[in-house]
């Protein structure tokens, strides 16, 4: 009897381990492995995450990496993390502080000037803020930062990546299924309502990078975006949270969460492997979850898709050409 007893909690452990593996499967991993060797990708927020283990993926490839990243200390030390495991291709880091346009006009003027032929943008970095905070133009900084940053630094190399054909990979979420683009209180703080659950200002951010995204596509530029799933970062370090939030949520957890390589791989997929067809693609309301493209569910408005373009570039202060 006390053999059975035994058996019980393992084949429960066994059993919810295969589980565990199985979604890991399905989550999808990169298999190629082929040399990128003379390729280079610029990579936002670089340094942690998901830009981290992006631009550590791509070394291993042989890649040449711009690591545009708001803390230069950390960089390095990100750099000298990743050559402890490869030699292989190169890092070069570059400061960029996605809350200052200033800061975004002087990284695209240099990168321009040392390396105007690069392949891949990849707009990566992001944050999500449980307090009202701003960027130093004054706009709210989920928005500033998530969209409106990456905006203006793709704007500024826009001419760079017509001339090179070059891509862009936009990293965007699932949650912006959950939003609007609210026009009246574009880039203003807009206090949560009583119990409401998700982040309002993140879920449009993410929304946001959605319809940057569509419009890209619609103006021809080779663009993919995605929702790397939900990954075990520092992305939302702001929150803080208790003990009893980890035992609340480590059942979503065990079946939602990805380690950070593994968030990682629809970034690498877009940036190195994916292909847009006629009828997948931004334009047409897809993007990439666990390597395939997938059919947002949100209440696409192309009225909205356009109105933001347009918004945006006044915010810029500059048209995208």
């Amino acid at each position: 009897m006390s053999l059975f007893y035994i058996l019980i909690p393992v084949g429960v452990g066994a059993s919810l381990y295969l589980v565990r593996k199985w979604r890991e499967y399905k989550f999808g991993w990169v298999r190629n492995n082929s040399s990128l060797k003379d390729k280079i990708f610029v990579v936002t927020g670089a340094n942690t995450g998901l830009g981290y283990e992006t631009t550590r993926a791509l070394v291993m490839r042989h890649a040449t990496v711009i690591m545009a990243c708001r803390n230069m200390e950390k960089a390095q030390e990100a750099v000298n993390s990743i050559r402890k495991e490869t030699g292989n291709g190169q890092m070069i880091p570059m400061e960029l502080d996605l809350t200052s346009f200033d800061s975004i006009r002087a990284f695209a003027s240099k990168l321009k000037a040392e390396y105007p032929n690069f392949d891949c943008l990849i707009n990566n970095a992001g944050l999500a803020m449980k307090t009202e905070q701003y960027t130093k133009e004054q706009y709210e900084l989920h928005f500033g930062v998530n969209h409106l940053g990456h905006f203006l630094l793709t704007s500024l190399l826009s001419d760079v990546i017509k001339r090179n054909n070059s891509r862009i990979v936009i990293v965007s979420s699932k949650m912006h299924e959950k939003a609007t683009i609210d026009f009246e209180n574009l880039g203003k703080w807009v206090a949560p309502r009583p119990r409401e659950r998700t982040n309002r200002h993140y879920n449009s951010s993410k929304l946001a990078n959605f319809y940057f995204a569509k419009e890209l596509y619609r103006r021809g530029y080779d663009v993919h975006v995605l929702c790397p799933g939900l990954c075990h970062t520092d992305l939302f370090r702001d929150y803080n949270p208790k003990w009893y939030h980890y035992v609340l949520f480590s059942p979503v957890a065990w079946w939602y969460l990805r380690s950070t390589p593994q968030g990682a791989q629809n970034i690498i997929h877009c940036a190195t492997d994916n292909v847009n067809t006629a009828d997948k693609n931004p334009g047409n309301d897809y993007l990439i979850v666990n390597l395939k493209q997938t059919k947002s569910k949100a209440q696409i408005r192309e009225e909205d898709s356009v109105r933001l373009w347009g918004e945006s570039e006044r915010m810029i202060g500059r048209s995208f050409e």
